[in-house]
């Protein structure tokens, strides 16, 4: 992406732009990220698995730092799956969904984009970019459970030419997670080995436990997942019955990943501070996992819920966050053709206002100053 739609888009939205470009308008999150880098996908990439919550407000920059962790583990080699809550119903309504939304969108990391074999990127491309690569004669299959091990066979006969079309596009949807009646599956391709495995409410934790772990499997490091909960998703799901449940299939999911029933992965599910508290009203057991004793609420960028701003360091309270927000987005502008006196005039009127807006205490505020950064640094472009 160029800086000029970079710059475009910071104005309008305040939100990052994916890949590479995100570092460029990435402030304080250098510890943060390096730890991870550090610590923790060498961890994932021995087999280990690690949870956190990233507690935050409407606009504090949650998207932006999972969007940061998404590039930095795709930079080494990790499939990622990143769970946008804007645009799909709740990946807890059940653990069924929870496979279905990781499986819908794994990423390799040699992807460019979003086109594969089936026309779109998910545990598909995943299982294939693998296969394509992988030297003659060897076969990870075996590590696998055996239903979803024939089922990934299967698709390994269709990226041969055994299959056509059709049987390419049911094994697809069942990889997905999606209902397809399997005898016809059979009585058109009786050489398909034997059982094929249908995700159902039943093993859905069993199918849960392997593409979690497939990325590992096929010769990846692993797999870093990022749940992007939006506010508006969570209060369509306040009924008490539906709050109940969704909380309740987080709480089987943190209980998986401590117990080592998941390995390889790494999940990071970002969500807003009010999660805790309904958490602690509708199910204690939950809130009894991730919450932080009070004897110990001092700054733990380790814990298992953390606050976005104990992970940024200089934070949004201290006028440097955003005199270095304002450095990396007035830098944007000089790419795109801002003059140095004109991108000097932009900065100082920018760093006039990071007093104010450190000692904002609203919502909203990071993602209001790259609005107004961007849109500052815009109306300072020459003219053509």
């Amino acid at each position: 992406m160029i800086a000029e739609d970079i710059l475009a888009r910071l104005a309008e939205t305040g939100t990052p732009p994916h890949g590479a470009d995100i570092a460029r308008i990435s402030a304080g999150l250098d510890d943060a990220l390096g730890r991870i880098v550090d610590e923790t996908l060498p961890f994932v990439a021995a087999g280990g698995s690690d949870l956190q919550f990233i507690l935050g407000p409407y606009g504090r920059g949650k998207t932006h730092f999972l969007r940061a962790v998404e590039h930095c583990a795709r930079e080494r080699g990790f499939v990622t799956a990143y769970v946008d809550g804007q645009d799909t119903r709740s990946p807890f309504l059940s653990l069924r969904d929870t496979y279905r939304a990781i499986a819908d969108r794994m990423h390799p990391p040699d992807s460019p984009g979003p086109q594969s074999f089936f026309g779109r990127f998910g545990v598909t491309r995943v299982i294939e970019g693998r296969l394509a690569t992988a030297p003659a004669g060897e076969d990870r299959m075996h590590a696998l459970v055996p239903g979803y091990r024939n089922l990934v066979r299967s698709c390994r006969a269709c990226f041969g030419g055994e299959g056509d079309e059709a049987l390419s596009d049911d094994l697809e949807a069942l990889l997905a997670g999606h209902p397809v009646p399997v005898g016809p599956i059979y009585r058109r391709h009786s050489w398909l080995p034997r059982p094929l495995g249908k995700l159902g409410l039943r093993n859905a934790g069993l199918w849960l436990r392997s593409v979690l772990a497939l990325p590992r499997v096929l010769g990846y490091p692993g797999l870093v997942v990022l749940f992007d909960e939006t506010e508006a998703a969570l209060n369509q799901r306040r009924g008490r019955r539906r709050l109940q449940q969704h909380l309740a299939h987080i709480r089987t999911f943190v209980d998986h990943l401590a117990s080592g029933a998941f390995c390889g992965c790494a999940v990071y599910y970002a969500v807003v501070e009010d999660f805790i508290d309904w958490a602690q009203q509708d199910l204690t057991a939950l809130a009894q996992r991730i919450e932080r004793p009070l004897a110990f609420e001092r700054q733990n960028a380790r814990a298992v819920s953390v606050r976005l701003d104990e992970l940024t360091v200089p934070g949004p309270r201290d006028p440097r966050f955003f005199v270095e927000l304002a450095g990396r987005i007035v830098d944007l502008g000089t790419d795109a053709g801002l003059s140095p006196d004109a991108g000097r005039r932009v900065l100082e009127g920018l760093v006039e206002r990071a007093d104010w807006f450190a000692r904002d205490l609203s919502e909203g505020t990071v993602r209001e100053f790259v609005k107004a950064a961007a849109a500052n640094v815009a109306q300072a472009m020459p003219t053509t």
